[in-house]
């Protein structure tokens, strides 16, 4: 079997599932849908503005405010839109049985990776809503390094992930 520096090297369908050939624990992930709430939350509110705008904006609004209304309206819907699915889909973490990797970006990329092996602390974050969510950021850090050296940001059932590290490194 080759040996692999990082994930990054590998083919695709060699880190997509839960388990290898050789049967070492895999995870992989993207940030959750419900770790930007407040994005689809207002990307649900949007469009109820834009039905008030079209019911009652002649009454409030002239013609060219109107206009203005409906372009800010759908240009903050795409912005949102954007962003969201941007974030979703620039983000990729893993876990191998000796690597934990995440990697950012479409064109540019990023790729922070540590060995398990020299994990020295795991850390998980998670605010009120992301509590009620059960999404959160999982932090890694090795024994060589200084500080938080690989983060997954936004995961679902971030205690489960921390889990499966700590099972596979001892």
């Amino acid at each position: 079997m080759k040996d692999y520096k990082s994930l990054g090297d590998r083919p695709e369908s060699a880190v997509a599932g839960k388990t290898s050939a050789s049967g070492s624990a895999h995870y992989s992930a993207r940030p959750a849908w419900t770790d930007q709430w407040w994005r689809v939350t207002m990307l649900v509110m949007l469009p109820a503005a834009l039905v008030l705008a079209l019911v009652w904006g002649d009454l409030r609004f002239s013609p060219e405010n109107l206009r203005a209304v409906y372009v800010v309206v759908a240009g903050v819907f795409v912005y949102l839109l954007v962003g969201l699915i941007y974030h979703r889909l620039s983000w990729r973490y893993l876990i191998d049985g000796e690597i934990i990797e995440s990697r950012e970006g479409v064109i540019a990329r990023k790729v922070r990776s540590i060995r398990v092996r020299d994990l020295r602390n795991i850390n998980v974050n998670q605010t009120l809503m992301q509590r009620i969510l059960n999404v959160g950021d999982v932090e890694f850090s090795s024994a060589g390094g200084s500080g938080i050296e690989v983060t997954f940001r936004g995961v679902s059932d971030p205690l489960q992930v921390k889990a499966l590290a700590h099972r596979l490194q001892g």
